[in-house]
């Protein structure tokens, strides 16, 4: 009998764009289970338990989904120090839109994103599984392919009863689109109402289904990087699933905004609608730990990477009463000396004393930062996690996937493009409100955006809000205009290009 105290090793796939073999195989403590065309799947708990993990796989570390969704954007940077952080020039071709097919982080996260995919097809097919099971895999397989084909405009898929000489099939985004929304759907009439936020729920596939369907126009629109033109009818839908949002679960936008990410955030916010749990100690896929060891500087406790920063021009978006820019944080701050925010002038210990840099100069993060040549103490640090000082290294809080305030907000966004800028500012200043930042007088596009900026930096959103803004394609610091805007969509990694004929890479790559 299988001892199921724990995985040991998560399953490992072979996916089809390696095309090494059709089996699949989970590790359950010393027994492994393999699956494959005709074969036996496992059973549907161990599986389901495995694709949850595959979460944390794709926001472990800042190499992944985050880096190329934040990093890409106007509110992150990854500056060279010196000889620090140079990194062949990896990060700086994100900031600069200057990367190529053959960038260090897209291979992983395709192949992440992909196994995950193939592990919910698996899944789908165990002999022993229930309908809220299928509801769960259909969910998390529709999480996984909306980034997929958000990135990269295609979707490739195969069947687990389909052998290694057959090439997977290549959705395209209208046909992803079709495919994601039958999932959610089929989630929503499976799944309970309500649940652990670490679970599937009807409320995160709503959640969800809001924010694929605000994306519509950018999926089916001629040129992927616009004129969007978003229907009436899809707006509708987004305000609708926004309200049954609202009114389930005994949700609410929390009053303390750092709530929502604290080390005990899942006993503290009631915004939280769907999140990869973390237990103190526990070591899991999915922790915030690389969301501080990126950033601040080896002087800080923790003393870790000196890395990330934010720019100049997005701290400037905040007012100074905003709780948004940074707070003192209760077993943080009287830890370490450590705000939580945007990180910015003289830091100190625990103390109240100033802390040096490694040069003994006193340790001052300014707004200037450049691309490179930067000194150590250059640019504005960001915590958005703040550091569980009862374990670093494997901290309790919960990483937020999604949260009411978002749900919210693009209600506002429908609401807006549909030419109700009352309501949406309604929305808008009732969030500004509970964050200490005073009433807008009025809201456009713009002002939304910025307002998105406000609420979500460093959660992973800012790419596709820049490019449904109609941004992304522009100008800011150290970044000039695309000359065609190719770089809405990213390069198919080579590797799946070679493995895949049915795979064409993207224009302009």
């Amino acid at each position: 009998m299988i001892n199921k105290l724990k995985f040991l090793n998560l399953i490992l796939v072979c996916v089809f764009i390696a095309s090494c073999t059709d089996l699949s195989y989970q590790a359950v403590d010393s027994t492994v289970v393999s699956a494959g065309a005709g074969g036996n799947v496992g059973k549907a708990t161990d599986l389901i338990t495995t694709l949850y993990a595959q979460l944390g796989k794709i926001q472990d570390s800042q190499n992944d989904t985050w880096g190329l969704s934040e990093m890409t954007s106007d509110e992150q940077i990854g500056p060279t120090r010196g000889t620090d952080w140079s990194d062949n020039g990896q990060l700086r071709s994100l900031h600069t839109h200057t990367w190529n097919a053959g960038h260090p982080f897209l291979l992983p996260t395709w192949n992440n994103l992909n196994t995950a995919v193939y592990q919910a097809n698996v899944a789908l097919t165990a002999s022993d599984i229930t309908e809220a099971q299928k509801g769960e895999a259909r969910f998390l397989r529709a999480f996984f392919m909306n980034y997929i084909v958000d990135y990269w405009g295609v979707a490739p898929f195969r069947e687990p009863s389909e052998g290694v000489g057959v090439n997977p099939k290549v959705l395209n985004r209208a046909e992803a689109l079709a495919f994601i929304t039958a999932d959610i759907n089929a989630a929503i009439t499976a799944l309970p109402e309500c649940t652990d936020i670490g679970r599937a729920s009807k409320t995160a596939a709503r959640a969800l289904l809001a924010k694929v369907v605000i994306n519509k126009a950018v999926w089916t629109a001629a040129n992927p990087a616009g004129p969007y033109t978003f229907a009436a009818a899809d707006m509708d839908q987004v305000i609708s699933l926004a309200d049954q949002v609202a009114g389930s679960c005994g949700l609410q936008i929390s009053t303390n905004y750092w709530d929502n990410f604290i080390p005990d955030n899942a006993a503290k916010s009631k915004e939280l609608i769907f999140t990869i749990p973390n237990k103190r100690g526990a070591g899991v896929s999915g922790s915030v730990r690389s969301r501080y060891f990126c950033t601040l500087h080896y002087n800080q406790n923790p003393s870790v990477w000196n890395g990330f920063a934010t720019l100049g021009s997005f701290y400037d978006k905040f007012q100074p009463a905003d709780q948004r820019i940074g707070a003192a944080i209760p077993g943080v701050t009287d830890v370490s000396g450590l705000r939580a925010g945007l990180v910015i002038g003289q830091q100190k210990d625990k103390n109240g004393v100033d802390l040096k840099d490694r040069g003994g100069k006193p340790l001052i993060f300014t707004k200037k930062v450049l691309l490179s040549g930067n000194t150590e103490v250059d640019g504005i640090r960001v915590i958005k996690y703040p550091p569980d000082y009862a374990n670093l290294d494997n901290p309790e809080n919960d990483y937020v996937l999604i949260r009411l305030a978002d749900i919210l907000l693009l209600k506002a966004e429908a609401l807006l493009r549909k030419g109700n800028a009352a309501g949406a500012l309604t929305i808008v200043n009732d969030i500004r409100v509970k964050r200490g930042a005073t009433a807008l007088a009025s809201v456009d596009l713009a002002a939304l955006l910025d307002e998105r900026g406000r609420e979500f930096y460093w959660e992973g959103m800012r790419r596709n809000d820049q490019i449904r803004f109609g941004t992304f394609t522009g100008a800011w610091e150290f970044k000039t205009a695309s000359a065609d805007g190719h770089q809405v969509l990213f390069p198919i990694p080579q590797g799946a290009l070679d493995s895949n004929p049915n795979l064409k890479q993207n224009a302009g790559y």
